[in-house]
């Protein structure tokens, strides 16, 4: 009985995905293949049950954004991880109990795009209920902090147009959310269509030789190796900004739990805008990673 665990435990940690993520290789695989170990045995489960159990702890995670306020923003975050977990679920149940379908694939793709939506739609919406028709934003809410010790008459001395360069706070209309979580709900979409729709994707086809000549007479393209190569050294570096579901997953659950959604949907446009601008050049000329 202790061997067949064993050899069950055995089995499953090899369905946990060689190459994934950083998030979902640091914590979530390995949470939810401890997960399954209970139910992996469960003969009328599939991995569909788990992929449309994950869309529903997402849209519980929705819901709380909705609400918009702490405490349903501290939920939610928690919702959010919990739903990518058992995202994970279902490909290593996939694995482990052969049961593939071209359906399950659909499915699991578009239950991932439905929770974008919900996610980033949810966040603008809760927070557009939480404010007015403005709100006081600043770059960060330390030196926001600090700024309250500077004398209110010198700070009014200062151009308004300056206020957000001298960190104070910045009235913003609060109807900009929605633009912003368009844009970033925009480019994680875009990524995905990058990651996953790119094995056709042209690359460069020259000889190093070449390439060396053409970067010596064109000095665009010497600075533009430079960028793509510091774009590489970052991707490496920084694990959390390599823009996977799972660092995505992440991002949301660390901004949403610190109240922060303003600043998440304007870190996502950004930092996605970045992606789908920077992924094409870098792929086509040999500077990315295989995910």
């Amino acid at each position: 009985m202790k061997e067949r665990n064993d050899n069950q435990k055995k089995l499953l940690r090899s369905c946990i995905k060689a190459k994934d993520g950083w998030w979902a290789t640091l914590f979530a695989g390995p949470v939810a293949n401890r997960l399954l170990e209970p139910i992996c045995n469960l003969k009328f489960l599939t991995p569909n049950h788990l992929t449309l159990f994950s869309l529903f702890i997402g849209c519980l995670a929705a819901y709380c954004f909705f609400k918009g306020d702490n405490s349903s923003l501290l939920l939610g975050a928690i919702l959010v991880q919990l739903s990518f977990v058992v995202d994970c679920m279902d490909g290593q149940f996939a694995r482990y109990s052969k049961k593939f379908s071209d359906f399950g694939a659909w499915l699991d793709r578009i239950s991932d795009r439905v929770k974008d939506f919900l996610y980033f739609f949810s966040l603008a919406w809760g927070f557009y209920t939480q404010h007015s028709e403005s709100f006081s934003y600043g770059c960060t809410p330390f030196v926001n902090f600090i700024s309250n010790f500077i004398d209110k008459d010198q700070f009014f001395t200062i151009n308004p147009n300056l206020h957000m360069i001298t960190m104070q706070a910045k009235q913003v209309e609060t109807w900009l959310v929605f633009p912003i979580a368009m844009i970033a709900m925009f480019a994680v979409f875009l990524i995905d269509y990058y990651v996953n729709q790119d094995m056709k994707f042209p690359t460069a086809k020259k000889t190093e030789n070449k390439v060396k000549q053409v970067q010596q007479r064109n000095i665009f393209l010497r600075f533009f190796k430079i960028f793509l190569t510091f774009g590489l050294s970052v991707y490496r570096s920084v694990p959390i900004l390599r823009f996977n579901i799972g660092e995505q997953a992440l991002l949301i659950s660390l901004f949403c739990a610190c109240g922060a959604v303003f600043s998440l949907l304007s870190f996502f446009a950004l930092l996605g805008s970045f992606y789908i601008i920077y992924w094409p050049f870098a792929k086509y000329f040999g500077f990315t990673e295989d995910k």
